[in-house]
């Protein structure tokens, strides 16, 4: 018989593979708002990047460059640092030209690239194209974010490695690749070794793979074993509680407390160039900070109060979710320390949680369908206020970081009849240094160095009120020993009183 020219139909069963990622509804448009939402983040943390001068942890950060490589860890410890971040700003800084601009630029590159990878986090966790883009716009603007972005510390490089670890974990999961998992590890190593914080993240993902497991039906022993990836990461922490940090001294012991929540959520919201100054905090407490900006403070609170609101009324969609758990865990460990060891709770340590409330902000347009109006009514609070709060930060001087680069032009604008001076508290001294040029340093116009007068120097430069004891006493002490004083409150973060005429020229 003739062969048939049909073609044979094949009956067995057709393999599916697993796509190497969830991102495939991603369009070309969605594409597009996600380059353009990160090209925002880029613009608006280069921008004014070398405008403020180094405070003084920067300062220290950028002391690494002149010390020798083999010196790093020893330098990490005296500035209670792990070393990874001081070595990687060595090589990024060549030379000190242009130095605050390249000094944070790694800050900032970091910061920029965290929008994208956080739109990847939160499209893998609620599978909402709309909610993750919302989650983008809200990084790329939030003055917290973009502050820490700007500065030259490890936290904006530590952030965006615990954001990868999360994202390269939920692709692991998803297409159950061994690569994702080799990526989630490096990512997660690299965070741990940039900050502490990055625990926090770490943490989490071993938790949120131990449930995706369990929920799969797998048995105890196969759970335990596929955990077994994360055992680098337990050396890595087991390494990190060995370093031996020099811990702050006795005057930085401060419990943390209650109002502390109140405040941080504040400042996730607004940054710190919202409401009450970090130096109004400083020199005049919180209670009469919050008294000299109570708008803007009034303003911080109706949104969170709506936010509260809206949260309370879909909680059971909300409270057992990653963006809770991100949100809780971040602030919860750090508090339980604080309150427990005595040391300061500080806003930066809860940085990671950050993510977790920006987060849930985008989640309320997927879990409040019904109440549009209610959520339209917060995106467009929390977007004015974090622009609000982005447009003081850059041309507010309320706001600026302590302006030292100001103070040494000042000194040495008059060096004619300022010989001596002298800044409270001591240790703050090191920025001003670290501006002064070579001149002023060969002429000697250095700190006496003194709690006391006399010896009376030319110029008391006063500075962070909150780490001084009786700080109106102290110049009221240097007021009687000089006797007529000019005041000079210009510069942000510093108050210097002038001896009129200068002291040395008398004596």
């Amino acid at each position: 018989m003739p062969t048939s020219n049909l073609e044979t139909v094949d009956h067995s069963p057709s393999v599916v593979e697993t796509p190497v990622h969830p991102f495939t509804s991603f369009d070309r448009k969605a594409i597009l708002l996600v380059l353009a939402l990160t090209i925002l983040a880029f613009g608006l943390r280069l921008y004014h990047l070398s405008n403020q001068s180094l405070w003084i942890d920067e300062v220290y950060s950028v002391g690494a460059v002149v010390v020798p490589m083999n010196q790093i860890y020893n330098y990490s410890k005296l500035n209670n640092s792990l070393p990874t971040y001081f070595l990687l700003l060595k090589i990024a800084l060549a030379s000190k030209t242009n130095l605050e601009y390249n000094a944070r630029l790694l800050s900032a590159l970091a910061g920029a690239l965290s929008v994208p990878v956080f739109i990847g986090v939160i499209y893998c966790w609620r599978r909402h194209i709309g909610t993750a883009l919302l989650a983008g716009l809200l990084l790329a603007v939030n003055p917290l974010h973009i502050w820490y972005s700007q500065e030259a510390r490890a936290y904006s490089l530590m952030l965006f490695f615990g954001l990868l670890a999360i994202l390269f974990l939920e692709l692991a999961l998803f297409s159950k690749r061994s690569e994702w998992l080799t990526l989630y590890l490096f990512s997660a190593l690299a965070a741990l070794a940039l900050h502490s914080c990055a625990l926090v993240f770490v943490g989490l993902c071993i938790v949120w793979h131990a449930l995706h497991l369990f929920r799969q039906g797998n048995p105890v022993v196969e759970i335990v074993k596929q955990l077994l990836i994360h055992i680098p990461l337990g050396i890595g922490v087991l390494l990190l509680m060995l370093v031996k940090l020099s811990p702050p001294p006795e005057g930085y012991r401060h419990a943390g407390s209650f109002l502390q929540f109140g405040y941080t959520f504040m400042t996730f919201l607004g940054g710190y160039s919202f409401g009450p100054s970090l130096t109004e905090i400083q020199n005049n407490g919180p209670l009469a900070a919050v008294a000299r900006n109570w708008f803007q403070v009034a303003a911080l609170l109706a949104v969170l109060a709506l936010i509260v609101v809206a949260y309370k009324h879909n909680w059971r969609k909300l409270v057992f979710t990653k963006e809770t758990a991100l949100l809780a865990a971040g602030i919860g460990i750090v508090a339980t320390y604080s309150m427990v060891s005595g040391f300061l709770y500080n806003i930066r340590y809860v940085l990671p949680s950050l993510f977790g409330f920006l987060a849930l902000i985008a989640a309320l347009v997927v879990s409040l369908p019904d109440r549009r109006r209610l959520v339209q009514l917060i995106i467009v609070a929390v977007l004015a206020i974090a622009l609000w709060a982005d447009a003081q930060w850059f041309y507010s001087p309320h706001y600026r970081k302590p302006d030292a680069r100001a103070v040494a032009k000042w000194l040495v604008d008059n060096k004619d009849r300022v010989k001596t001076w002298e800044i409270f508290p001591n240790y703050q001294e090191a920025p001003l240094q670290d501006y002064l040029n070579e001149d002023m340093r060969k002429q000697e116009m250095t700190s006496i160095g003194t709690n006391s007068f006399p010896p009376v120097p030319d110029v008391l430069i006063v500075t962070r009120r909150d780490q001084l004891h009786q700080p109106d006493k102290l110049i009221d002490s240097y007021q009687q020993a000089v006797g007529k004083v000019q005041t000079n409150c210009l510069f942000a973060g510093y108050e210097l009183y002038i001896s009129d005429p200068p002291y040395s020229a008398r004596h």
